[in-house]
């Protein structure tokens, strides 16, 4: 049975990727922090359903915390197959007022936590000469946005991430790849006025918002594609 351990599951993003490998017949382990309780809940009723899976508590702010949650992620399934790095955190605001601590978070959470992560994949798949790692960065990351600076150098940082490690593991059978989402309909976006939200759609050229399951099916694309690495997958509707 293939696994995948897929960080950042407590979220809408996450728990759509969870679902859509879990229908593919992989066994699963979902890890999250903050809102732990749903990637708990998500693991209940895909096990419910006769999945194989997994929620770990994971702090992922620090490069010991990205650790234990692999070797956890390795001793509850055995090995990993495919990894998702999808856990993430904004700061929304003037970057003048932005103090060193928020950076700080900022990069850990989004780019650091991936590239520890990534290592210790990397180690793993290369043993096994197969594997797939895909970054769920930004569309913020290729184009940049105001008052977002640290979450759109993050998740630039993570394209660069995904490009230098896709060269170094190609020639094990290794992939590394990167999504960029869009806009998507989520929670997070719903502090957005009517007003704000009908500005913004009308900017994109298919006039709507993304779903999780349009960004969760882009990841396992990736995943399951042998031959495509070094890529970044924008899912945007074709907004930039």
């Amino acid at each position: 049975m293939k696994t995948v351990l897929i960080t950042g599951a407590s979220g809408e993003i996450g728990a759509a990727v969870a679902r859509e490998f879990f229908r593919a017949g992989y066994a699963a382990a979902l890890a999250g922090s903050a809102h732990f309780e749903n990637a708990e809940r998500l693991a209940g009723e895909l096990a419910a359903h006769g999945g194989v899976v997994c929620a770990i508590r994971a702090d992922l702010s620090t490069a010991a915390g990205a650790e234990a949650l692999w070797d956890e992620a390795v001793r509850q399934l055995g090995h990993i197959d495919v990894l998702v790095n999808g856990a993430g955190v904004s700061w929304v605001g003037f970057y003048d007022e932005m103090t060193a601590a928020e950076w700080d978070k900022t990069l850990a959470v989004n780019l650091s936590a991936a590239a520890h992560l990534s290592r210790f994949a990397a180690k793993h798949m290369l043993r096994r000469r197969s594997g797939a790692i895909v970054n769920v960065s930004s569309v913020w990351g290729v184009s940049g946005a105001s008052l977002e600076v640290a979450y759109s150098a993050a998740k630039a940082g993570m394209i660069g991430l995904t490009k230098a490690l896709a060269l170094e593991l190609a020639p094990n059978g290794v992939t590394v790849n990167a999504v960029a989402p869009g806009f998507i309909d989520t929670k997070m976006n719903a502090h957005l006025s009517e007003e704000d939200r009908a500005a913004l759609l009308a900017d994109i050229p298919m006039h709507r918002a993304g779903t999780v399951e349009e960004v969760a099916a882009a990841v396992r694309f990736l995943a399951e594609s042998d031959y495509i690495t070094g890529e970044t997958l924008v899912v945007s509707g074709g907004w930039r």
